[in-house]
Order: structure tokens, then sequence, then C-alpha cells
């Protein structure tokens, strides 16, 4: 069982449907997660004429399990403080289950609105592609990773460019940070020219935040981790939590400021 502390904000310039909104959002919460209200916080700002209504309250949730507790941020979008387990331990379908589900609801969300994140490239450096397509270490120096907490994941991504080479150094580039180790790199290329238009399918070993970062972000076609067993600190669920609902926000505000 995961238990959270939840916050939730409405915020607009009529207090009658900012009364109105948080009930409905209190009531739902109550049905869906038997939610208790712990406290409610009210604000008004003045913006010139205008007056803002802000209506907060922290919600007590207790979750089943991890997928149950991902969906909720995912729809929600609150502000998560998790209060237990300390540790959870999750079979490798359950969390390829939960990776699956966040690859679905935001890549449903780019096709109906359009709007996704860009995956910033830094200034590329010498990549030895030959290298990367044998494999950079071996399966002693793998197991030493993941005695440090690395969890080794297979991911296949979709590519288009100029060229394989230029796809692979762009993807590999995007992905290099210090919680990501790119081993291995396998491609399929569909285009029958010169360009690439295709697959590249990575064997890498990261920690369990990047993991889900590169679930929403970059959609790949699939992901899976390579181990029976994935164990994820109260920090790990917790920020995995408030990244997904805080990346969902940002998404659904951008939408609202477009129409």
């Amino acid at each position: 069982m995961i238990k959270i502390h939840a916050l939730e904000e409405v915020k607009g310039n009529s207090k009658e449907i900012v009364e109105k909104e948080f009930e409905n959002l209190a009531n739902e919460l109550k049905e869906k997660y038997n939610a208790k209200l712990k406290y409610v916080d009210e604000d008004i700002e003045e913006e010139g004429n205008l007056k803002f209504y802000t209506k907060i309250g922290e919600f007590e949730i207790n979750f089943d399990n991890f997928k149950e507790y991902i969906n909720f941020c995912l729809k929600y979008g609150a502000d998560i403080e998790v209060i237990k387990p300390e540790k959870l331990k999750l079979k490798a379908n359950e969390v390829n289950e939960v990776l699956a589900l966040v690859i679905s609801v935001f890549k449903s969300f780019v096709n109906k609105y359009k709007i996704g994140f860009n995956v910033y490239v830094s200034e590329k450096k010498d990549i030895d592609i030959d290298a990367y397509k044998k494999g950079m270490y071996d399966e002693e120096e793998i197991a030493d990773f993941e005695e440090e907490g690395f969890i080794r994941v297979k991911a296949v991504f979709e590519g288009a460019g100029k060229s394989e080479e230029e796809v692979i150094k762009n993807l590999l580039t995007s992905l290099d940070r210090e919680d990501i180790i790119i081993n291995k790199v396998l491609t399929k290329n569909f285009s029958r020219d010169e360009t690439f238009n295709g697959l590249i399918a990575i064997d890498l070993l990261c920690k369990p935040f990047e993991m889900f970062e590169i679930a929403y972000k970059y959609l790949p076609v699939a992901i899976s981790v390579q181990r029976d067993v994935v164990e994820l600190s109260l920090s790990d669920i917790q920020d995995i939590g408030n990244e997904l609902s805080g990346a969902m926000f940002e998404l659904s505000h951008a939408v609202v400021m477009r129409r």
C-alpha cells in the first residue's frame, strides 16, 4: 500500500465557481479513492481590478498498488508527499505495465493536442557508433552497475534523419547524463535511400527516476526492465509521482494557453 498527502488547487476569478469546482474535486477523490480532506486553505489575489480566488486542500489517500498511484498522478497533477512505504518492491511485469501506461497517456495527449516535450540535445561529442553496436560493457561490468542501484533497461525508439549516424548520435547525446549509462545500440532502417527512418534499440542502465523520464519524454515504442524485481525507495516513489504530475500539468496548461 502507498499512502500520500496530495495538495490540490483550484483557482479562478469567480469565488462561487472555485468553491463548486473544489467541492466536485473533493467528492470525486472521496468516491474514487476514499480520500480524507486534512485541511483547506483559501487565498485572494488582486491584479488591478481583478480578483483571483484560490482554494487548496490537502488530501490523505491510500493506493493498493503502484499503478493506481501513478494513474492518480497522471490524472490529477497534485503536489505529492509520500508518507509510506519506505521501500516498495515491484515485479518486472508490474513496472513494465506502469511504464506502458505512462507512454500511452502521454502519447495520446501528444496525438490529440500536438504538444509534447522537446528533448534537449547538448553539443555533440565524438561517439564511436561501431563500439556502441558491439556493446560497451561486459556482463561483469553491468553487474557492478546494478550493484550501484542502476536498473538494466531495454528500449526501442523511432527515429528519422539524414543518416543512421546522425539519428544515433542525436539520441545518444540527448540521453547523455550522469544517471544513464548506454551499453549497446542496434538499428533497423526501413528507408530505401541514404536517409534513416526506422527503429533504434538501446540496452541501457539507469536509475528509477530516469527510467520514467525516458518513458514520458521520449515516448519509446517499447521499454522493459531486465531484472526480476525493482526496488523503489520512498524518495523514488515521491520524485516519480511529482515528475509525472508536473509534466502532465505543464502540458495541460500549454493547451489552455493556446486556446
